[in-house]
């Protein structure tokens, strides 16, 4: 892997160094390793990989990743966890995305 500033901690410099055309090897290696949110996020969407998205979804510490990841879950059973989730703006990203569902 080349120089890897998805390492970094400031959110701008990390989302540079996720990349879509990066193997899937290493966008695991950015979803699990990442200090920064976005990186994180960035690369479990990169992935497109329904359990790797359901479970950042419902395990990652930032709610910025949790909320994010809420919008691309289609099931229901896990986005009714995340009404339960402590952030308010991660409950509703959750039930925003249950009544898409539910009106489909």
């Amino acid at each position: 892997m080349t120089y890897a500033n998805w390492r970094s901690m400031d959110d701008t410099a990390a989302m540079r160094g996720v990349r879509s055309d990066m193997t899937r090897e290493e966008l695991i290696e950015v979803a699990y390793g990442a200090r920064s949110g976005a990186a994180r996020r960035i690369a479990v969407v990169y992935l497109d990989d329904p359990e790797i998205t359901r479970a950042f979804a419902l395990e990652d510490r930032d709610p910025m990743v949790r909320r994010g990841l809420a919008r691309r879950l289609t099931n229901a059973a896990s986005l009714e966890q995340l009404l339960d989730d402590a952030d308010s703006s991660v409950r509703k990203a959750a039930a925003d995305t249950l009544k898409k569902l539910q009106e489909k």
